[in-house]
């Protein structure tokens, strides 16, 4: 492909600068669990993950932004949050 043939397919709402203070390591775990989440969130089906904090909203904002039903929730897992994913709104 040519690079004028590439766009963006999603956005990944990061203006807001929550990956400022991030390491470089860190962001490529955001981007890898960001790939993944995409991945299921296509299939329809209905879904719960585990995810990392900082991707949080970036994945209810996803999934509302794909008519689907959304929640977020906090775990006894200190560090993570649980999105539940459900069928089109």
């Amino acid at each position: 492909m040519k690079n004028d043939e590439f766009e963006l397919i999603e956005p990944f709402d990061l203006d807001d600068g929550s990956l400022e203070e991030v390491t470089p390591k860190y962001a490529f775990a955001l981007g890898v669990e960001w790939s993944l989440f995409r991945q299921k969130l296509l299939t329809g089906k209905p879904f719960t993950v585990l995810c990392l904090p900082e991707n949080r909203s970036r994945f209810v904002d996803m999934a509302e932004r794909h008519n689907r039903f959304v929640e977020d929730r906090q775990t006894g897992c200190v560090g993570w949050t649980e999105i539940w994913v459900g069928d089109s709104t």
